[in-house]
Formats: structure tokens, C-alpha cells, sequence
């Protein structure tokens, strides 16, 4: 091959790279959402295994928001009201809604090995594409 050949193929591989090293990092970007998510769930079956040993009558601080609480009196330690999708909520125990939130676990947990995967056979392309570019390199 010509030195243009050469150099126009070099730079058409470095796009690819960089494209890919843009497709990794997006990735690991969302599995460390996942992660959070993930993170949140297991917070969250933590509190509602708490809330079932805790007194009817116990102070307790109710989310309105992110950051913001407020001062309520227990009532009910037994029955959750959950929003199961498109604005229906339903009444589950305390044991019915921690089972729904391992069910999330699960499916986030598959959603990001899919992640890693991908993330895997991203890496090899890019491997093997930075040893092209090296080979191109030493010939330009």
C-alpha cells in the first residue's frame, strides 16, 4: 500500500477507536446508575424491614421530596400503598412490597450484567483495533 492509503486507513481506524472509547464510557456511565439504583433498592427493603418492628405511635420523618421531610405519627406498620405503574396504586404488606423490590433487584441486576457484556465485547474490538492502529503506526 501507498503512504496515502496507509495514513487515510490509520485515520478511519482512530475514528473507530475513539468511537468506541465513547460507546465504553457511556456504558460504565449507566452501570454506575445502575449501581445507585441498585444501591437505593437495598436501602430501601432495609427501611421497610425496619418499619415492620417499629411501634405504631413512633415519631417517624415522611419524604415529600428529595431533601425534604416531615413529622408524622405511625399508624400503620403493616400496609404500604404502591404505585405499581400508570398512576394505580395498591395496597401490599410490608413482605408483598419487599418481594416487588427484590423482583427490581433482580431485573436491574440483569439489566446491568447485559451492561457488562456489551461492555466486554466493546473492550475486545477496541483491543484489537488499537493493536491495528499500532501496526498502521509503525508503517506510516
Amino acid at each position: 500500500m501507498n503512504k496515502i492509503t496507509d495514513e487515510k486507513e490509520l485515520q478511519e481506524k482512530y475514528l473507530k477507536y475513539q468511537t468506541i472509547e465513547k460507546q465504553m464510557q457511556k456504558i460504565n456511565q449507566q452501570i454506575q446508575e445502575i449501581d445507585g439504583k441498585l444501591l437505593e433498592l437495598e436501602f430501601l427493603k432495609q427501611s421497610l424491614a425496619e418499619l415492620s418492628n417499629t411501634k405504631k405511635g413512633t415519631e417517624v420523618l415522611a419524604p415529600l421530596s428529595s431533601g425534604i421531610f416531615l413529622k408524622a405519627n405511625l399508624t400503620d406498620n403493616e400496609e404500604l400503598l404502591v404505585n405499581v405503574g400508570k398512576n394505580t396504586v395498591v395496597s401490599k404488606t410490608v413482605p408483598q412490597t419487599i418481594e416487588l423490590m427484590d423482583e427490581q433487584v433482580k431485573h436491574v441486576e440483569e439489566l446491568r450484567n447485559q451492561l457488562i457484556e456489551q461492555l466486554q465485547n466493546i473492550g475486545l474490538q477496541g483491543q484489537m483495533l488499537e493493536n491495528e492502529l499500532k501496526e498502521l503506526t509503525k508503517n506510516v
